[in-house]
């Protein structure tokens, strides 16, 4: 997978939050202060050493707004990886498409929903099982799907079995018992995440008008 070096200065703005991000990183060099803007107070949610990765939701979903600020502490070193040589690489590397999903989402901590916006757990686990589809279409072992997605999100088991189900609820997915074991499959998976997008921004738009909790929270 390619990747670009960049150089920052110490207080150089690497990414803002609330900007459109195409892009993730990985620290090579120096350290890189993570934070949000609540109201007029910063609050540092990490200062990342070598090697760490950084800004990953943008590669999984697309017009993904940044929820954090990174701004260099120290003269720092990252290699930026972007969404197009993202996507390539998964395309020419189908068996590794979990094992770079999980290492991309494990930054996402717990913390930043305590503080600041993140990425809504139900268009995360939409974009993540619409990657595994585009690539590698195949019936995938739900127990195992849902424990990746719970390792990966640091999310709950209960939590994301209740979001897949909600997903069956609405026919994005199907769960199927074959045997002793039961799978999970993707619905038209050409245009699975376009309807989920879709689905979600309806509920989104009726929760800010009656203030009702339709999705599972994240």
């Amino acid at each position: 997978m390619k990747s670009a070096i960049r150089e920052f200065a110490p207080n150089a703005c690497i990414f803002q939050e609330g900007a459109v991000g195409n892009a993730a990183y990985i620290l090579t060099e120096g350290s890189v202060e993570i934070s949000v803007q609540c109201g007029e107070k910063k609050s540092v949610l990490a200062v990342l050493q070598p090697i760490s990765v950084f800004g990953e939701m943008a590669l999984l979903l697309k017009d993904q707004k940044r929820t954090a600020t990174a701004q260099a502490r120290t003269p720092s070193k990252v290699a930026e990886i972007s969404r197009r040589d993202f996507d390539e690489f998964l395309t020419k590397s189908p068996p590794l498409i979990t094992a770079v999903l999980n290492a991309l989402v494990q930054r996402l901590q717990k913390t930043t929903a305590q503080v600041a916006e993140h990425p809504d757990l139900f268009l995360g686990i939409a974009a993540m099982l619409h990657l595994v589809q585009s690539h590698h279409p195949r019936r995938m072992d739900l127990e195992l799907v849902i424990q990746t997605l719970s390792d990966a999100f640091l999310e709950t088991v209960p939590e994301v079995k209740k979001t897949l189900d909600f997903m069956e609820t609405l026919g994005l997915v199907e769960q199927r018992v074959d045997g002793t074991k039961t799978f999970l499959e993707v619905v038209r998976p050409v245009d699975f995440l376009e309807r989920a997008r879709k689905i979600h921004g309806t509920f989104a738009r009726l929760q800010s008008t009656t203030k009702t909790e339709f999705l599972p929270s994240g």
